[in-house]
């Protein structure tokens, strides 16, 4: 018995070793390379290349893959691809309860191909009977990880981590970190796969480029079908939600706090809506619609409350020139490669009104006044502060026209159309300036006759210059044809007054 029980421990130890020498001949070589190779070329449509394969078997089945190269050119490259899963499961064509590793890798968008769905239909190689022969369901997958994983979009390189797990069609994902240049980005939600991609995320970040968050967006939104058979018949697009916030965020330039707003994508559009932030000393409400694609275009609806326009001027390269508060609204929009060329091209609408402040080195009154001739003596010094300015505008072109403006301060008042080249900063326009009554006593008498409506002094006038250094002179052509006018009608009215006597 001894003997036999020896002889059949010597079998199973042969047969072991054959079978594992088998297993690793069959899992190291070049025939575990070479089937991947063909099997994720035909069904990605893309050429595919694995640098290196090997598998095993104990304590569970795993495929370690690296340096797979997808695409002519590759634009998708992974460094490191591990899968595990259990192996009693996969023999009934079963993958439950699996991990899944992919580090120090690199991937350009928009990707060369899509994901084919399960119906096969459209995969090269493959009919409905090897599809059902072959299919193998994914029941769970334990662990997701993505490690050092870098997207790149819109000319920018996102670095992705994550881990998730997945239960039937919902994914979980316990953390994503997203970091593009200052933004750094993480996340936490549920994604549903089927029967169309919805996700549900909470992010945070500590600063915020918007150009980089349309770049993390553009790089998860899918390419436009290729295949005639696919744009007939699209798959819905993705759908994602997420809550955004920040403590600092940057958009075409300009830094602002306090950053929130609900982010959808559905597509390749995106939708930030409402958007509230802190910037030059007030709040920002509105919302922004972006199309993506290789031109981005934005629309943007905002409202503005209490902005320090002295902090805004400085930003827009002009200090100490304006000062006050503004408050408006408008909707404009623009395309271009990134938000700050949005900007330029913006066109659009608005309405503004700035309340309390001062136009620097205007010199309105001593302008007007030294038109008549030298002041009274006594009479109250002129300054260059305002109590309030209205304006509806529209942007177009880079210039900014407000139509109609005007403006009412203590000692006088401005009606007329101006015009801002926002690139020059050159200013042109025609006003009408009506000296308030305090000053209108103090120009000369003979002139005054001839401008005079009421108990003020009306002008016609022109302002040019720059924001910097703006430039009021007064039309004398047209203040002569309106005194004339003037003075024709106080002579009919003094006619008539003498036939009524």
């Amino acid at each position: 018995m001894r003997k036999l029980l020896l002889i059949l421990v010597a079998l199973v130890v042969s047969v072991s070793a054959i079978a594992a020498g088998a297993v690793y001949w069959l899992f190291s070589g070049d025939g575990l390379r070479l089937a991947i190779e063909q099997q994720a070329s035909a069904w990605l449509g893309q050429p595919v290349s694995v640098g290196r394969a090997r598998a095993g078997i104990f304590p569970r089945t795993a495929i370690h893959l690296s340096n797979v190269r997808i695409g002519e050119p590759a634009r998708v490259t992974l460094a490191d691809v591990d899968v595990s899963t259990d192996f009693r499961e996969l023999l009934s064509r079963r993958i439950q309860d699996a991990t899944v590793t992919i580090a120090n890798s690199r991937i350009e968008m928009p990707l060369p191909f899509s994901i084919p769905s399960g119906s096969d239909e459209e995969t090269p190689g493959r009919t409905s009977a090897d599809t059902s022969k072959g299919a193998v369901e994914i029941v769970s997958i334990r662990t997701i990880a993505l490690d050092n994983v870098v997207v790149v979009s819109r000319g920018k390189e996102i670095r992705v981590s994550e881990e998730s797990s997945l239960t039937g069609n919902r994914l979980t994902v316990r953390r994503f970190e997203a970091r593009s240049g200052t933004t750094t980005l993480d996340a936490e939600g549920e994604v549903d796969l089927a029967p169309r991609v919805e996700a549900r995320l909470k992010a945070k970040a500590n600063k915020l480029d918007v150009d980089e968050l349309l770049a993390l967006a553009d790089a998860f939104t899918p390419p436009p079908p290729t295949s005639s058979r696919a744009a007939a018949s699209p798959s819905a697009p993705m759908k994602l939600a997420a809550r955004i916030s920040a403590e600092t965020a940057t958009a075409g330039g300009v830094e602002v706090r306090q950053f929130a707003s609900e982010l959808e994508v559905n597509g390749d559009r995106v939708v930030l809506s409402p958007l509230t932030f802190q910037l030059f000393g007030g709040r920002y409400q509105g919302a922004v619609s972006a199309q993506l694609g290789k031109v981005l275009s934005l629309t943007i609806k905002s409202r503005l409350q209490d902005l320090n326009v002295a902090q805004l001027a400085a930003f827009g390269g002009s200090p100490d020139t304006i000062s006050g508060t503004l408050t408006g609204a408008g909707t404009f929009s623009g395309s271009g490669p990134d938000v700050a060329a949005v900007l330029k091209s913006a066109r659009g609408m608005g309405t503004a009104t700035i309340a309390n402040g001062a136009i620097r080195r205007l010199n309105l009154v001593r302008t007007v006044v030294l038109f008549f001739g030298r002041p009274a003596a006594d009479g109250a010094e002129g300054t260059d502060q305002f109590e309030r300015i209205d304006a509806s505008f529209s942007l177009a072109n880079q210039v900014l026209r407000a139509e109609p403006l005007s403006m009412h301060s203590r000692d006088a008042d401005i009606v007329g159309t101006v015009t801002l080249n926002l690139d020059a900063q050159s200013l042109d326009g025609a006003l009408d300036l009506s000296l308030s009554e305090e000053l209108s006593k103090q120009a000369g008498t003979d002139l005054v006759r001839f401008t005079r409506e009421g108990n003020r002094v009306v002008l016609p006038s022109r302002i040019g210059g720059t924001l910097a250094a703006p430039r009021i002179t007064i039309d004398a052509a047209a203040a002569a044809q309106r005194g004339l006018r003037n003075e024709v009608q106080r002579r009919l009215k003094g006619l008539l007054e003498g036939f009524g006597r």
